[in-house]
């Protein structure tokens, strides 16, 4: 709410001027180009002269000001210093200090479980080797985040990710008194991203189908993720992470994802696969891994050979297959809408406000896609088929 006319320092003075509040000592109020902020000007009980900037005034009314200003008069009657204060916890506090708050009070609060996953990688490989540790963040300046950007120049889109991370770090370092107010060093421009559009051509659809049923009797779980993918559209972590237990009448229902609880649609080829992969005993996850009852880990080294297999040279990722689906079911005619809805990019409330009249179409959408996507990995039934998968019912 926006303070009274009573409770504002009238006239309003011209920037390089200032308004002294004669009921508070040392409360004063500067004029600025584009603000006005508060200050609070004092004497240590050693004689030492404190400048002390408290806030801008459009976020600290005159009532405020003068509170906050008795509060601090007040400490300093006892002999303390908290103009000094400030500034040694700023001069102490480290980049492992702000790395460790950061991940523990706004991460693992605020962040999904991956991106925080992510941060932390971002600290701990990127960041700390680059800038030190033991720096202190006060004393981070733009040019060390341009030196750090810079370098990672090769991957222009993880050093734009570690840049976003950075901005919010240093941010809340200012928050927490870490360094001080709006100085937040983070101000280099960030790489332009060359959006990626690749996605398996119908020849190497075709190769790609024929080496994953090379792999099907060594790696049943890696060829049905891969399947997955392909004939769902999900990300790589939704398939990951999925439990048998979440697979309805429906569809695949996600407690969470990167746009938070959704159900992918599953066609009947995606039933197929679900079909085909073996169940482990004490093991809930459909893309089962080594340990016991843990879910697939590392899946790049099998990416790997089947590329190979495949003699697929071009880089391909596994992200591409979504990228895939969702261009085979356009293809096939399906609107740009529904393909939206199976790729979870509709708005929250949009869904929930239509689900019950879009369930039939995005079953249908998907069944369409999925039938697509494996027409054009058969090369239109010519080339190689899909080996017969068991339609007992999960």
């Amino acid at each position: 709410m926006a303070p009274s006319t009573k409770d504002r320092p009238t006239p309003r003075g011209e920037p390089g001027t200032a308004w002294n509040d004669p009921k508070t000592p040392g409360l004063r109020l500067r004029h600025l180009a584009t603000k006005s902020v508060w200050y609070l000007f004092f004497r240590t009980k050693a004689g030492v002269q404190r400048n002390m900037k408290l806030a801008d005034e459009r976020f600290l009314t005159l009532t405020a000001a003068r509170e906050r200003a008795r509060t601090i008069l007040e400490r300093v009657s006892r002999g303390e210093d908290p103009a000094n204060e400030r500034a040694e916890l700023a001069a102490r506090a480290t980049l492992q200090m702000l790395r460790d708050r950061h991940l523990d009070e706004h991460a693992n609060e605020k962040n999904k479980a991956k991106w925080r996953k992510d941060q932390e990688a971002m600290w701990d490989k990127v960041v700390l080797p680059f800038l030190k540790p033991d720096t202190a963040v006060a004393d981070i300046t733009d040019a060390d985040i341009a030196r750090l950007h810079h370098s990672r120049r090769s991957t222009p889109y993880a050093a734009n990710r570690t840049l976003a991370m950075l901005h919010k770090a240093f941010a809340l370092a200012e928050m927490w008194a870490m360094r001080p107010k709006n100085s937040n060093p983070v101000t280099v421009q960030r790489f332009t991203e060359k959006k990626r559009k690749r996605k398996p051509h119908a020849d190497e659809a075709v190769r790609l189908l024929v080496a994953l049923n090379k792999m099907r009797p060594d790696q049943p779980f890696f060829v049905g993720l891969v399947e997955l993918l392909c004939f769902t559209g999900a990300r790589l972590d939704e398939i990951k992470s999925a439990k048998w237990e979440w697979v309805r009448d429906d569809g695949l229902h996600l407690p969470d994802s990167k746009t938070g609880e959704k159900i992918v649609a599953l066609s009947s080829l995606a039933r197929e696969v679900l079909a085909g992969i073996p169940v482990l005993e004490n093991n809930p996850y459909i893309i089962a891994g080594r340990r016991r009852g843990r879910p697939l880990v590392n899946v790049s080294k099998p990416w790997t050979r089947l590329m190979t297999s495949a003699k697929i040279t071009e880089n391909l990722r596994r992200h591409d297959l979504r990228r895939f689906f969702a261009s085979a079911g356009l293809s096939s005619g399906i609107s740009l809408s529904q393909v939206g809805e199976l790729l979870g990019h509709m708005e929250a409330s949009t869904t929930k406000r239509y689900a019950f009249l879009l369930t039939g179409a995005a079953q249908q959408a998907a069944e369409t896609a999925s039938a697509s996507v494996r027409n054009i990995m058969t090369g239109g039934g010519k080339v190689a088929h899909l080996d017969p998968l068991s339609k007992a019912a999960r």
